[in-house]
């Protein structure tokens, strides 16, 4: 068979899907991606999107494979934390051996405000697997300068979040959470812990969103933040878009990028990872 056979037969229910079709995935296979963080999030966020023909996939973490993470990191096995793989490394070989028909580039690095731009210039879309706020509101700053879209989620305990953001056409993370939270004000898997398919639902919410995105398809995004807790079976869909119009958002209106620009200090005490490169 030649390649463009095999490639067509690989992903050939997902040209099925409506939406998607042939032109589709031959942009999602054209396009670039970076992935901030390889951890819960993450490793279902770069599972989904290599299986899916990303074309190139920028995966970055700073940590290390710790024993703690298998219970909820997808990519990772046992091997991997007795070689004292880097998370971003370990991942990279999990995923050549999926699908050698896309780039994959691990970075093992600390993501802040000196290598932002240069992570995320070169891409089309920028995808939070983060554990906290204040690589967030980075990521928030530098894609809003580089009018990149990018998706955020979180979750903690059994509970999660995400938002869709378009610079431009949706509100952004600071239109909706003005503030970064204090040191200790919400919890971390480290003191609240974390329920591994709640993880897997915010991801897998996040790589639709990307699926869309990537396949010229942006009206189809959600323009909501959406939470639930998978615990009690409470999901949420909280209408943001008016804040577009109505807050006179210091990053996106008034293009102060505050993060960016280092006027805001590291305050994060303590992250989920602690072997951290």
């Amino acid at each position: 068979m030649s390649l463009d056979s095999i490639l067509a037969e690989r992903y050939s229910r997902q040209t099925r899907v409506p939406g998607i079709g042939k032109a589709g995935q031959e942009k999602i296979s054209n396009s670039r991606v970076v992935i901030c963080g390889c951890g819960a999030l993450g490793t279902v966020l770069a599972n989904h999107l290599a299986r899916a023909g990303v074309g190139f996939l920028r995966i970055v973490d700073r940590d290390f494979v710790e024993v703690s993470n298998l219970q909820r990191q997808v990519l990772f096995d046992e091997s991997d934390v007795l070689s004292n793989m880097p998370k971003s490394v370990a991942a990279a070989n999990k995923l050549r051996a999926v699908n050698s028909h896309i780039t994959i580039e691990p970075i093992v690095a600390d993501i802040d405000r000196t290598n932002i731009l240069d992570l995320c210039r070169d891409v089309d879309l920028i995808l939070d697997g983060t554990d906290n706020f204040e690589v967030r509101y980075l990521i928030n700053d530098a894609a809003v300068s580089l009018g990149k879209p990018w998706v955020f989620g979180g979750a903690v305990g059994t509970e999660g979040q995400t938002m869709t953001i378009i610079p431009g056409e949706t509100p952004c993370l600071r239109c909706v959470f003005e503030a970064s939270p204090g040191p200790g004000e919400v919890g971390t898997c480290e003191t609240a812990g974390v329920l591994g398919p709640a993880v897997a639902v915010v991801a897998s919410l996040q790589a639709a969103e990307a699926l869309k995105i990537l396949a010229g398809k942006k009206e189809a995004i959600n323009r909501e933040l959406f939470t639930l807790d998978l615990w009690l079976n409470t999901p949420r869909r909280i209408k943001i878009a008016r804040l577009l119009e109505k807050r006179n958002c210091p990053c996106c209106k008034q293009r102060k990028f505050e993060w960016l620009e280092g006027e805001h200090g590291t305050q994060t005490t303590s992250l989920c990872g602690r072997n951290a490169a």
